[in-house]
């Protein structure tokens, strides 16, 4: 699918982008970069993030047609907040508060914040209309300029103020390469409508309540174990989260994009069981793929770390990863396999609430912890919190489906990773590490792919072969 393969090209280049970063400013000064990106995050998550999920809700190719009030009313809402968001920026510092944050990070945060919300928006916008051509070149685009600005603004000046309005300027350059073809002509204020923007925000508030709060939780371990430790430290802490907040994320909405949409497709036009019991198909999917990219990346942590992770960092990186790297999984999961139920019933407060309850978990467990010596404990504590979150929501999300999973794909895929693992972690700190590395991926992917396709989780390997039987068959171009 066209869709894909920017997303497959931007989680390469997400993965250099961090380390690039980390490299070139140092534990301390990209501890202090990554408070203002997990700014950066909350800011789009807790004021624009609602516009992007209404948009993937509500706007679609038959309601664009239907009812264009409701991309009239997107746009305008989207306007209001991006001014109510630099408006408040201004009072907050003529007021003389800064969080303890130097001014310009401050500033640069937030102006980054609205553009990262720009970009998801007519991400959305493209996503809904099925323009995939339009959408890999939005992210393509951007991971490229993006890629190029951060890193050599890194490189030039050692300033996480450059670094973050390196990131706005190329994630503004991408928007602006694709607004033409997503446009729907000039913002059109008569056609915007104020019961749609109520049922936007009744749709879109408890949502954004949630993902505000579990992107406050990295934001509150940063900043706490700098205060505690400094920000050398939170710059080790912070590498590790980041890279895991950027991939596992990422993975989760490849396979969103590809699951959520033809759940809604079958929404509408087959009706709501037999969407949901397309949701609880997808779950195995998704495990399908989490589970062996954590796993993996855990079994190859020593070989990573050697090869790609900037000297300062190494040692510091492995065993925050390996901490973090549960909670990561149960975000990716949350996302793309427990969101959907809740997102298809429109019952999203309970997703407020649960947020919370992972966010009181976090930290009760740094302050429980903290007689522990190791700052290690923030790892700890915000993996449990994500871990809460994907449990309760998956209780709930479970019980309000009329089919569950297959209990057998599911063990299957459990088992499967089990004997990746079993396969792969003699040869941990036995080689060098490009050589360890391509046998540990090489080996454990062979490993698993072949106890999936043995025990036919979802019937792909039937689906498979009955692909190759239909291939054999079919006739040849240009036969009578």
């Amino acid at each position: 699918m066209t869709v894909l393969l920017p997303f497959l090209v931007n989680a390469v280049l997400n993965f250099a982008l961090g380390l690039l970063i980390a490299l070139f400013l140092g534990p301390e000064a990209f501890g202090l970069y990554a408070i203002g990106a997990a700014l950066v995050v909350l800011v789009n998550t807790a004021a624009l993030d609602w516009l992007k999920l209404s948009a993937v809700r509500f706007y679609t190719a038959q309601t664009r047609a239907s009812d264009p009030g409701i991309r009239s009313t997107l746009d305008l809402l989207f306007a209001g907040a991006a001014l109510v968001l630099c408006v408040s920026l201004g009072i907050v510092l003529l007021a003389g508060f800064d969080g303890g944050l130097p001014v310009a990070l401050l500033v640069a945060a937030v102006l980054a914040g609205i553009g990262a919300g720009w970009f998801d928006y007519h991400g959305a916008i493209a996503r809904a209309r099925f323009l995939d051509a339009a959408y890999g070149r939005l992210i393509a685009v951007r991971a490229a300029i993006v890629l190029v600005l951060m890193v050599g603004g890194a490189w030039l000046t050692r300033d996480p103020v450059v670094v973050l309005l390196a990131g706005l300027a190329g994630t503004i350059a991408s928007v602006l390469s694709v607004r033409g073809r997503l446009s729907d002509g000039p913002l059109a204020i008569a056609g915007a409508r104020m019961d749609l923007a109520r049922a936007f925000l009744r749709y879109g508030l408890p949502l954004v309540a949630g993902n505000a709060v579990y992107s406050l939780i990295p934001l509150a371990n940063r900043s706490l174990l700098a205060e505690a430790h400094g920000l050398a430290e939170s710059g080790y802490f912070s590498l590790a989260s980041d890279i895991g907040l950027r991939l596992f994320p990422m993975l989760a909405s490849m396979l969103e994009i590809v699951l959520l949409r033809e759940v809604i497709r079958l929404d509408e036009t087959r009706g709501r069981n037999a969407a949901q019991k397309r949701i609880a198909g997808n779950m195995v999917l998704v495990l399908a793929v989490v589970l062996p990219a954590a796993l993996g990346f855990w079994l190859v942590l020593p070989a990573f770390e050697a090869l790609f992770v900037p000297a300062a960092f190494r040692g510091h990186f492995a065993g925050y990863m390996a901490l973090l790297l549960p909670g990561f999984a149960a975000i990716a999961l949350f996302q793309a396999a427990i969101y959907p139920v809740f997102l298809l019933q429109k019952r999203t407060l309970i997703a407020a609430i649960v947020a919370l309850a992972g966010l009181a978990v976090n930290l009760a467990l740094v302050s429980g912890l903290v007689g522990t010596a190791s700052p290690s404990r923030f790892a700890i504590a915000q993996s449990a919190g994500f871990l809460v979150v994907l449990l309760v929501t998956a209780l709930v999300a479970l019980r309000s489906l009329p089919k569950a999973p297959p209990p057998r794909d599911i063990a299957c895929v459990l088992f499967a990773g089990a004997v990746m693992a079993l396969a792969v972690w003699p040869l941990r700190n036995q080689l060098p590490p490009v050589l360890e590395l391509i046998l540990q991926i090489g080996l454990g992917g062979l490993v698993y792919a072949a106890i999936i396709l043995a025990c036919d989780v979802a019937r792909w390997r039937t689906g498979l072969r009955l692909r190759w039987l239909a291939g054999k068959t079919r006739p040849p171009r240009g036969s009578a």
